[in-house]
Parts: structure tokens; C-alpha cells; sequence
């Protein structure tokens, strides 16, 4: 018997899961999914991947960057094809820039916060 494995959705803990699933949703272009709760809140991804869903934390604390302090346990790279339009659409959608690490200052890649302070990159790579 074989069993095939499909990653469903990728879960972030956030202490409003409809406000984080508004920033997302407005970043990606992604639509929230039908049955969003208070606790749970899904997108779905217009190409059929897996969903990005958001999940009601009542403790939840907001990792510090670069400082490991509180350390992140995640964080989502977003595939983009110019750092510049990233960037601009990472501001509008209300992300806050983090400071690029010391020995990556001249990478294909940028370090945001989302709204709740969960790091997030901006990378400019091939398809």
C-alpha cells in the first residue's frame, strides 16, 4: 500500500489570526478560505499549493531579530522576481524591514517583519 503525503496547510500561531491573514492575504494576492473561524483562519493559494493558515495564540510572543532572545520558529520565503517591487509591496502591505544580517548584505534577499513580528524573506530567484 503506498500513502502519498500532501502538505494540507503551513500553520502560524499570531494573536489574531483574521488581522495576519489580512496582511498575508494582501501581500500574496491570496483570498481567505470559506469557514473562517476566530481561532482559524485559512488562505488558499490560487495555484492549488498547500493553504497559509493562521492560528489563535493567547501567549503567543513575537520573536526578536536578529537577536535570539525570543527565537523565531519559522519564518516563509516569498519567491519575487525584483527585490525593489518586493520590497514596495512588502511596505503597502504593512510589513516592517529588518536589518539584513551582517554577511548578507549583498544577497537575493531581504528580512521583514510581518504585522505580528514573525520574520519573513523577500527573495529574488528563479522559478
Amino acid at each position: 500500500m503506498t500513502t502519498t503525503l500532501r502538505l494540507a496547510a503551513f500553520a502560524i500561531d499570531c494573536p489574531d489570526p483574521r488581522a495576519l491573514a489580512g496582511f498575508y492575504g494582501r501581500l500574496l494576492g491570496w483570498e481567505l478560505a470559506p469557514g473562517a473561524g476566530d481561532d482559524w483562519v485559512e488562505l488558499v493559494d490560487p495555484a492549488g499549493g498547500a493553504a497559509l493558515a493562521f492560528q489563535r495564540d493567547p501567549g503567543y510572543r513575537p520573536p526578536t531579530w536578529p537577536s535570539r532572545d525570543v527565537p523565531q520558529m519559522m519564518h516563509l520565503d516569498i519567491r519575487v522576481q525584483a527585490l525593489a517591487e518586493g520590497h514596495e509591496r512588502a511596505i503597502a502591505a504593512g510589513a516592517t524591514p529588518l536589518p539584513q544580517p551582517p554577511d548578507q548584505q549583498g544577497a537575493s534577499f531581504r528580512v521583514y517583519a510581518d504585522p505580528d513580528g514573525h520574520p519573513f524573506c523577500m527573495c529574488a530567484c528563479e522559478e
